[in-house]
């Protein structure tokens, strides 16, 4: 008997179908949203932890306001944001989340986040650097690798900020959950800082050149063939083995079947011998899957 796809899977196939076909991508060339149109696809990539040590970056707190981490890399500067979304109580566990690429970021938290998880977490949010309109996002943050890179690197610290404030003021548990980029920012925080107690990256997997180089994102790419060719950008978000040996027993990624942005092939790959769940849905309907999270989220923190 055939298994017929939830229908917001369908849709959401039919709407990537039409993406790739030629009036869309001739509409994308004309207002110039292709990803790294001011990239040189030849430019040597540092790697991601490269970026973490030479960075430079401090961490504004203004009393009744977003946290501020303002970050420099040679010429390039931007400010990650960081909010709390209710009293902060040091009697209860702190959930950060990280959105997905794209100025939807609350919309997402308030589809993430209910009552129950208002009332049993610390909800912390972090805004990445240049997401405060999609023509910032074009001009600042997919206009080049290096912008997308750092955005994501900035992210990381922020996150690596909320964790320690949370062990400096609480002895409960601190969870990381991430959606897409935020699943990225999610996963690199577990290989390179570890210091959550438990991980959530949703739809994602923590190697940001191999991403941007699938062939479904081919026509979304200035200078795909390029790139393609460009061996520092494949490596750059590449895992050393000398980092795989950190605890499985603390993230549990969750990926689509039919997600054509995150390859769901090379995801599973990646993650294979982790604590996977994988659902049947596309990159973006995995919100019908929101219910199952939250409840796999709270089991895990509170079991």
């Amino acid at each position: 008997m055939e298994i017929r796809a939830h229908p917001v899977v369908r849709i959401e196939n039919k709407i990537l179908s039409s993406i790739r076909g030629e009036n869309i991508l001739k509409l994308i060339r004309r207002y110039r949203v292709n990803t790294f149109i001011d990239s040189n696809p030849r430019e040597k990539i540092p790697s991601f932890q490269d970026l973490l040590n030479y960075i430079s970056f401090g961490v504004y707190k203004l009393p009744g306001k977003p946290w501020e981490l303002k970050y420099t890399y040679k010429d390039i500067r931007g400010t990650t944001k960081i909010l709390l979304h209710n009293e902060y109580n040091p009697g209860r566990p702190t959930l950060i989340f990280h959105h997905g690429l794209g100025i939807l970021n609350q919309i997402q938290l308030k589809v993430f986040t209910n009552d129950i998880l208002i009332k049993k977490f610390n909800i912390f949010s972090i805004k990445a650097a240049n997401h405060a309109s999609q023509k910032e996002i074009r001009s600042k943050c997919l206009n080049s690798f290096m912008n997308l890179a750092l955005t994501i690197t900035a992210s990381v610290l922020a996150m690596d900020e909320i964790i320690n404030f949370n062990k400096n003021n609480s002895n409960k548990k601190t969870i990381v959950v991430g959606v897409s980029l935020g699943g990225i920012v999610a996963s690199l925080h577990y290989f390179y800082f570890n210091s959550a107690d438990l991980y959530f990256p949703i739809i994602a997997y923590p190697n940001l050149g191999e991403i941007i180089l699938n062939i479904n994102l081919k026509d979304l790419v200035a200078n795909y063939k390029i790139f393609t060719k460009n061996k520092s950008l494949k490596k750059s978000f590449t895992i050393p083995e000398s980092l795989k040996n950190k605890p499985k027993s603390k993230i549990f990624p969750i990926i689509a079947e039919h997600d054509e942005i995150m390859e769901f092939n090379k995801a599973k790959r990646f993650w294979n011998d982790y604590n996977l769940t994988v659902y049947e849905t596309g990159h973006y309907s995995i919100f019908i899957k929101i219910k199952e999270i939250r409840k796999l989220i709270v089991d895990k923190t509170f079991n």
